[in-house]
């Protein structure tokens, strides 16, 4: 992750480039081969991005020098997206934005998504206007269900963001993750 840029919060953004986005459309595709969506799509929702946030969560851990992390991308559904090598079981969630993240932003998760067999959640946004990926954190999942807040179908998020049908969220301040490499040292350096 040469072209990464660690910021004040404890963030880490990295460039995207074009190539990095066709990988992670493909991947996508095989996966929407493999895997009914369990949601009704639109048009805007570029749901790669959650692909390309695991191949840059890879990336970094890569980059990090950290062996033994086991990327589950065969029966994928249902399961985390990463196994750390303490056995720290990891969903990796990406959402889309239009511009950087800011204090005050919220990280969420799917509520159809609360149940799975996740340990951990990393949370991270993509600037697709500035092909930026942002590393924002993680948390424990027992710490994030008491601190999030669960928005059904119908809510307003905020202006721009109203919750679609049949489609709840759990949401909480990005404040309350834990930075991106105190959270990577926790979930794989034993206590």
């Amino acid at each position: 992750m040469s072209n990464s840029q660690l910021h004040p919060q404890g963030w880490i953004s990295v460039g995207i480039d074009p190539q990095q986005e066709n990988r992670a459309k493909q991947l996508r595709a095989r996966r929407d081969l493999q895997y009914k969506n369990i949601f009704i799509e639109a048009d805007s929702d570029l749901r790669w991005v959650g692909d390309l946030g695991e191949w840059v969560f890879k990336s970094w851990i890569s980059h990090a020098g950290i062996p033994g992390f086991e990327w589950i991308l065969d029966n994928a559904a249902g399961q985390p997206d990463f196994i750390s090598p303490l056995n720290v079981r990891i969903g990796v969630k990406t959402v889309k934005r239009k511009k950087p993240p800011r204090e005050g932003y919220t990280a969420q998760i799917t509520a159809r998504h609360a149940e799975e067999p996740i340990d951990h959640f990393f949370f991270m946004t993509y600037d697709f206007n500035q092909r930026r990926m942002w590393l924002l954190g993680g948390i424990d999942r027992d710490s994030f269900m008491e601190g999030a807040r669960f928005y059904g179908s119908g809510e307003w998020v905020h202006d721009n963001y109203q919750v679609r049908e049949k489609h709840g969220i759990f949401n909480i301040d990005v404040a309350k993750l834990i930075q991106p490499e105190p959270w990577l040292s926790l979930v794989t350096q034993p206590k």
